[in-house]
């Protein structure tokens, strides 16, 4: 249903803005304006377009109302309660339009263009119209900011799309306002309607608007009632850290029972499964509730959650529960540098995972002093550190003798894995004149494995609690981590340096090479992987262009 929501919206945002940009026209010219239209409705009033247009208005405004129905808290954020409201009074003004428009053309044949609009319309219903105007783009802005806000590329254009947002409105309303005082200048309006066809028309009108007033009203009525209804039926409990006992009527999901009680509760996208942020972990009663649902497993899948994490936006208790929110639920003011910082909150970016080991490094220690094994290991992990960040690289720990880093975390993902190919190309020759200078203070040279691989991955600040988090290293969370891991576990059973997925290969263009590619099993996953294990990561043949 959420996919739904969001189709729709975004056709119903397409028709609006193409709408209003077509209004702004009226600055040049009303015969501009009506060229431009004659463009837009060859396409918006062909009979496929025309379906998936009114389809949408009527599926979005149906979810819409399901949504407010189903919402046991009317607690939410002043943005979400904008959107709620104006996405309620859109109809009331819409249907008139539509009625005075497309279906005067459809069922008497009057030719609805600019001239005909303006006369009706100005000055007259102007503040309709603007009203109108308004409504509609407000609660799009506000739909699309919440779908897209996430988005790296998004809040890099944010000012400019913030700048198109206001200047839109202005424009169209401008447009339409001049286009009306000059077309009441140069022409006289006479009525296309017979007295029975206008009558009709506003027979119509009243229809849709009542008709719609009553069904909202039926909407209160039954909030009003479920409210009164709810006090005396049986309650869940939802206990939270610190022994905080919240009582509720079966219905509400936690994140809603959580702003009933002023639990503070993080929830970057507002309660629409369309971000992790609200993700909870439940310690008792897990075996009672409901199964999530597919939208609310395909986000808790891409963050690699364990059986007993939630989302708290979608799970709707039957059943006393035990839960403890996973991310904290800051406030941050106008001056927090983390407002600033896209991954205090996490972003998803397809980016390429390397881990790589010194491969018996037990063995190759045991004889040697504790301080010779920490001069071993600050050469190794140095020069390999130095490696990947000069191959674009970014470290994100080390881990004894190991290191994991991710490459492409602002880039395409096939830059991203071509680079961590040449890496892992420049760490084996490092690893050589390493083994070089250290042949007498070691007994065998060192060994390494190393795991590609590339995929989907959550890039974020773990364990930031304060405005002084901003400087925390960035880490990577999700499946892609997990497989890179095993991969490099993988080049010990393999008996080779480099095993890296078919995945990575294809997103830096390289061939697969038969002579290397073998499909393994991989621990946690039901499926085999394709992937090409090497004796050594210079065997792996890139083109440097």
């Amino acid at each position: 249903m959420h996919r739904v929501r969001i189709a729709t919206g975004i056709a119903l945002f397409t028709f609006a803005a193409t709408h209003l940009l077509n209004h702004a026209l009226g600055l040049v010219s009303i015969e501009a304006m009506e060229e431009a239209r004659g463009y837009r409705t060859a396409i918006t009033r062909s009979w496929p377009v025309s379906v998936v247009l009114a389809a949408s208005l009527l599926i979005h405004l149906i979810l819409g109302l399901r949504s407010f129905a189903r919402r046991r808290v009317l607690q939410m954020r002043p943005a979400e309660a904008f959107q709620l409201a104006f996405g309620i009074l859109i109809p009331l003004f819409l249907f008139k339009h539509i009625i005075g428009m497309r279906f005067s053309h459809e069922l008497y044949g009057v030719n609805d263009n600019y001239a005909y609009a303006l006369f009706v319309i100005w000055p007259s219903n102007a503040i309709n119209q603007l009203v109108l105007i308004t409504l509609v783009w407000v609660h799009g802005c506000i739909g699309m900011h919440a779908w897209l806000h996430m988005r790296p590329w998004y809040r890099r254009l944010l000012p400019a799309i913030f700048g198109a947002a206001v200047l839109i409105p202005v424009l169209a309303f401008a447009g339409f306002a001049v286009a009306g005082r000059e077309i009441r200048n140069v022409q006289e309006f006479t009525s296309p309607f017979t007295s029975e066809q206008f009558a009709s028309l506003l027979w119509l009108m009243d229809v849709a608007f009542w008709g719609y007033l009553a069904l909202i009203a039926a909407f209160v009525v039954f909030h009003l009632v479920r409210f009164v209804t709810n006090r005396f039926l049986p309650k869940v409990r939802v206990t939270y850290p610190g022994g905080l006992v919240a009582s509720v009527t079966p219905g509400a999901t936690v994140l809603e029972v959580s702003r009933l009680h002023g639990v503070p509760h993080a929830s970057v996208c507002g309660g629409r499964a369309r971000c992790s942020t609200c993700r909870i972990r439940v310690l008792e009663g897990l075996d009672n509730q409901p199964e999530a649902s597919q939208t609310e497993r395909h986000v808790l899948e891409r963050v690699g959650a364990t059986h007993n994490v939630r989302l708290a936006c979608q799970l709707r208790p039957t059943a006393d529960i035990a839960i403890v929110p996973l991310l904290p639920a800051h406030r941050t003011g106008a001056d927090d540098v983390h407002k600033l910082d896209k991954y205090f909150w996490g972003v998803e970016h397809t980016v390429t995972l390397m881990f790589t080991d010194i491969r018996g490094f037990t063995a190759l220690t045991e004889t040697q002093l504790p301080y010779d094994v920490v001069f071993l290991l600050n050469q190794y992990l140095g020069r390999m550190s130095d490696t990947i960040i000069d191959t674009g690289g970014y470290v994100d720990k080390f881990m004894g003798d190991g290191i994991m880093a991710i490459f492409g975390m602002d880039k395409p993902a096939g830059e991203g894995a071509r680079d961590a190919i040449l890496a892992a190309r420049a760490m084996a020759g490092v690893l050589g004149a390493l083994n070089q200078s250290l042949r007498t203070h070691i007994s065998e040279p060192v060994r390494i494995g190393i795991g590609i691989h590339t995929g989907d991955a959550i890039l974020g600040r773990i364990g930031v609690s304060s405005g002084s988090g901003a400087g925390e290293r960035i880490t990577a969370l999700g499946d892609t981590v997990n497989t890179a891991s095993r991969l490099e576990a993988a080049c010990k059973d393999l008996g080779v340096q480099l095993v890296v997925s078919a995945e990575t290969l294809e997103a830096a263009g390289l061939p697969r090479s038969k002579k290397f590619t073998q499909q393994i099993s991989v621990r946690g996953k039901s499926e085999t992987l394709a992937v090409a294990a090497l004796p050594s990561a210079m065997d792996l043949e890139i083109a440097n262009s």
